[in-house]
């Protein structure tokens, strides 16, 4: 086993990711007959869910996303049948499986279960009160806030996205004498997830119009790129002139001309191909993307509301709906869509959203599928939040929350369906729907409206999942 893991970790360091794949999976193999062998071995059984988790790792990198998430799914359930058995310190290895399993859903393009995957993940952490500088996994949970970002960045809320690579920031700041004294692969590691929670908050505080706090992070990020871009790999590289660039253009903005051009210049003499792309996105966020009909386009939750509110009438937002969005600035601690409210009224206000996005669907305004998407998803992770933390409502009145659940994805599957960009999100709410389906089936025996709702769930299911 020991010369297995070793020869996979040397194709590994060599970058022949895929050379090291079948080494591991032998080693999942012999595993396997390890604990066929004594069931009750739960060292073997926590060996085992290594293997995997080294396994999924592998496979992320050579390239082969569904076999890693096959590998990690695996994995967590390992983990979880020792966390149940009483196995000591699993939480931390089960948000660990579970945020890097988002990672492989995102590049999927199953953005809303890598939302719930990422979601619950830090949500581990924070329940074992590593938000406290002095906790022992501070540093893992602004890794993981910092992968959490990146998950919402592409397929989320961008208030959230920032608020939880602010708070990254914030981790990674305050422990900077630790890291620096960490040994040198640790402060590499940790330094990646600087650069990258860093890189996001520059990008959003310039996108939603706040240059000092920008400004602020963005000299992080160039840091961080900096120390980072010592290895001279090309992705490496790239990313510092991408931050170069970004963040001389800042500085122009703010005033200081020859300190931004000095930078820019710098990005573009690195790589040309990376500073002309960071350009072209500074430009399109700075001049506030719009529509046809010159009105912003939202990428944050809050911006949607204020949008439908413009639209619609103020009447149709009601204040339970603006409680739920959040000021960045204001140092909030909103990382993650579970935590807009309390769980046990989540159900609620889930149904209230949906309700929201179902009728902005109807609306002719073309504008308004975008903010129903939007809208819809936060609705969905609200539900999915009180539905994993088996909240009271959820669970006793699931007829009445569960059949608005799914009457908003069957609303919404359709609009992201009609979009070739979008049908890998219908096929990832669809698989979601299956579920709800199934514990509304129950409800049809006896309700006929119940029954026709689940025939047509099952239709769409059908339809994108089995066809």
């Amino acid at each position: 086993m020991g010369e297995l893991f070793s020869e996979a970790q040397a194709l590994m360091v060599g970058g022949l990711s895929a050379d090291a794949a079948p080494l591991q999976q032998q080693a999942r193999r012999l595993m396997y007959v390890l604990v066929e062998r004594d069931p009750g071995d739960r060292e073997a059984k926590r060996m085992l869910g290594s293997v995997l988790y080294g396994l999924g790792s592998t496979l992320v990198s050579a390239e082969q996303p569904n076999e890693a998430l096959a590998a990690l799914t695996e994995c967590a359930g390992i983990y979880e049948d020792l966390a149940e058995l009483g196995e000591p310190d699993m939480q931390p290895l089960i948000a660990d499986v579970r945020v890097r399993k988002a990672q492989v859903l995102s590049k999927l393009g199953r953005g809303v279960s890598a939302v719930v995957e990422s979601d619950r993940a830090v949500m581990t952490y924070l329940d074992l009160g590593a938000d406290n500088s002095d906790h022992p996994l501070c540093l893992d949970l602004a890794r993981v806030l910092s992968l959490n970002a990146n998950v919402l960045y592409n397929h989320g809320d961008h208030d959230l996205a920032v608020c939880s690579a602010d708070w990254a920031v914030r981790y990674y700041l305050a422990k900077a004498e630790a890291l620096n004294n960490a040994p040198l692969s640790q402060s590499f590691m940790h330094g990646r997830y600087l650069r990258g929670s860093a890189g996001i908050a520059a990008r959003v505080h310039t996108e939603q119009g706040r240059p000092e706090i920008a400004l602020a992070v963005g000299g992080t990020e160039v840091h961080s790129a900096r120390a980072i871009a010592r290895s001279n790999a090309p992705e490496d590289l790239a990313h510092l002139a991408s931050a170069l660039t970004r963040h001389g253009l800042n500085l122009r903005e703010a005033g200081r001309t020859d300190e931004g051009t000095e930078l820019v210049e710098e990005g573009r003499g690195l790589v040309p191909s990376a500073a002309a792309e960071a350009t072209e996105y500074w430009q399109s966020v700075t001049a506030h993307s719009t529509g046809d009909n010159g009105v912003p386009l939202p990428s944050s939750f809050s911006a949607a509301l204020t949008a439908v509110a413009r639209r619609l009438g103020d009447d149709r937002v009601p204040s339970t709906l603006r409680e739920l969005a959040f000021d960045p600035a204001e140092g909030a601690t909103t990382v993650i869509p579970s935590l807009r409210c309390p769980v046990q009224i989540a159900p609620a206000a889930a149904a209230m959203l949906a309700e929201l996005t179902v009728d902005l669907l109807d609306d002719p305004d073309p504008y308004s599928a975008r903010e129903a998407g939007l809208l819809g998803r936060e609705a969905h992770y609200l539900f999915a939040a009180a539905s994993q933390a088996q909240v009271i409502s959820m669970r006793y009145q699931f007829h009445d929350f569960g059949a608005a659940w799914a009457r908003m994805l069957l609303a919404l599957i359709p609009a992201f369906d009609s979009d070739p960009a979008g049908a890998v999100i219908a096929e990832d709410l669809a698989g979601w729907l299956a579920g709800i389906t199934l514990q509304l089936q129950p409800f049809a025996l006896v309700d006929q409206t119940t029954g026709r709702l689940v025939e047509e769930c099952n239709l769409v299911v059908e339809r994108l999942l089995r066809s």
